[in-house]
């Protein structure tokens, strides 16, 4: 047994993740020490566990003891894909400058070397830590007068740079902020639109120097009193689980220029620039693979869709005399449509990132899938189309004028379409989108029928013109029975697509677990 490997698994991802590592490891020649936040107590009963809160840096007292009395031969950090984890691999490096410590990550069950860039020595360590004692000190000493508190901002993806920066504003308007003086930066310095970040500075204190101020409070564990966690790290999914954004005015707007430029550049893609438009938006993995090929893309096939699906109700609302715009920054395919007030935008070579954010701030109503560009027409308190919706429960229900439809499920062992209680009891409503990965179920996307039904819908409700029959409220409100108040939604006022309820009603309804 003396000569049993002695490994240090430090756990920052979610516990299936954990498991499937500690599945992987060789117990008959390795002795495991688990490092686990708090939220696991209790998970992995059968190992040898210590727990933490708080943020890393080399003296952080749970890593501290750990190392000393464990002295681990490997160190793997197992992550998950919200955040990065370079302060935990920056800390457990620092030992590696006393023994031979061979440290790795674990990301999706596949190990990498830790960055040596990361790495410090001991000099540089020991002056860091005076430096942030000094700024911890002057915090301290400022709140005397006005407590301070120091934000990160999610800002390399554009949903959670929009949903980090206006909930905080919706929540400083409801009064939740007062006395106190916040102070932000965008994470790593990564702005996934410069336009909506300018826009967001305007009403925020961000800089980037704040970060320090952020490490010398994680560093010296003063988070409680000086760290102000936004939307992110509230919920990782990122989404408004309190309807903020229904209870507040919106926060942000452009300049007198701004708008002019705006103008302009829909009349450069041939549109007339005072006629509505509308924004479609569908997703595919394009963005993901070409700006972040690290990242989870493939886990998120799922929430894919095919654009062509949209072409009947972009072809039904140009009828109806608006402009369509078809939005997107990098995308698979083109949606090919011929007409004088059509563009697709995504596939123009006019793509830039003042007119990502313009089209969805400032169009008539807004239908696509639940992505980035969508939570920035949330922003501007634009009525949007949430259309093949893979997560039943993770729609947003807080907007009556808003609409939804989601994507059927298919249990692929029975081969029939799952109905709604069969979908809540399977745990599939608001699941990981990894779960779906080599799992039973399929899940269906909308058709092209339904996506033309929905954009009617939608059309008419604009325009106060839909008028719902006693039927279909009886099937939104047999739908909504079934809706729980949870972190992912506290209210329910998003109606379903009435087509969409009828035409599967006897799937989604008639069940012997209904």
């Amino acid at each position: 047994m003396a000569d049993r490997k002695r490994l240090l698994i430090i756990g920052t991802a979610q516990q299936c993740h954990i498991e499937n590592f500690l599945n992987s490891v060789d117990r008959n020649k390795t002795e495991v020490q688990l490092l686990l936040p708090e939220r696991d107590r209790g998970a992995f009963n059968d190992e040898k566990t210590t727990y933490f809160s708080g943020a890393f840096h080399p003296f952080f007292l749970p890593l501290l003891r750990t190392i000393i009395s464990f002295r681990p031969h490997e160190t793997v950090i197992v992550c998950g894909m919200t955040y990065d984890h370079d302060n935990v691999v920056r800390a457990v490096l620092f030992y590696a400058n006393f023994y031979n410590l061979r440290i790795q990550t674990c990301i999706r069950n596949e190990l990498f070397a830790a960055d040596s860039d990361l790495k410090h020595g001991p000099i540089k360590e020991i002056c860091k830590w005076a430096g942030l004692g000094a700024i911890a000190l002057l915090i301290k000493a400022v709140s005397i007068f006005k407590p301070v508190r120091i934000g990160e901002i999610y800002s390399s993806r554009l949903g959670h740079l929009a949903l980090d920066c206006e909930l905080y504003l919706s929540e400083k308007e409801l009064g939740r902020h007062d006395g106190y003086l916040d102070l932000f930066y965008f994470k790593d310095g990564q702005v996934a639109n410069q336009t909506l970040g300018k826009l967001f500075s305007r009403k925020m204190h961000i800089n980037k120097n704040f970060r320090y101020l952020l490490e010398a409070v994680n560093f010296f564990n003063l988070t409680d009193k000086h760290a102000l966690k936004l939307n992110t790290r509230k919920i990782s999914l990122g989404r408004d689980y309190e309807c903020l954004i229904q209870q507040t005015d919106t926060h942000v707007s452009f300049t007198s220029a701004e708008k002019e430029r705006g103008r302009q550049e829909i009349a450069t893609l041939g549109l007339d620039p005072d006629r509505p438009h509308v924004c479609l938006l569908g997703r595919d993995s394009a963005f993901l693979y070409q700006t972040m090929p690290e990242s989870d893309g493939d886990m998120q096939e799922p929430r894919n869709m095919d654009i062509s699906t949209l072409k009947a109700g972009a072809e039904e609302l140009l009828r109806l005399g608006y402009n369509v715009i078809r939005i997107g920054s990098i995308v698979q395919e083109p949606l090919k449509i011929e007409h004088p007030n059509f563009a697709d935008y995504a596939s123009s070579g006019k793509q830039n990132d003042f007119m990502d954010v313009y089209l969805p701030a400032t169009c008539y109503f807004f239908a696509g899938a639940q992505s980035g560009p969508m939570h920035v027409a949330n922003t501007f308190r634009i009525p949007c189309l949430r259309i093949n919706v893979v997560r039943l429960e993770v729609i947003e229900y807080c907007s009556p004028e808003d609409l939804a439809l989601f994507k059927l499920i298919r249990s692929e062992s029975s081969g029939r379409i799952l109905s709604i209680p069969e979908i809540i009891n399977a745990g599939i409503s608001k699941c990981p989108i990894e779960n779906f990965a080599d799992s039973d179920f399929t899940v269906i996307d909308n058709t092209e029928d339904e996506l033309l039904e929905a954009i009617k819908e939608m059309h008419l409700r604009m325009n106060g013109e839909w008028k719902t029959t006693a039927a279909e409220t009886r099937l939104q409100q047999h739908y909504r029975s079934y809706l729980k108040v949870s972190n992912y939604n506290t209210r329910f006022e998003t109606p379903i697509s009435s087509y969409f309820l009828k035409k599967h009603a006897d799937k989604l309804f008639n069940s012997k677990d209904s």
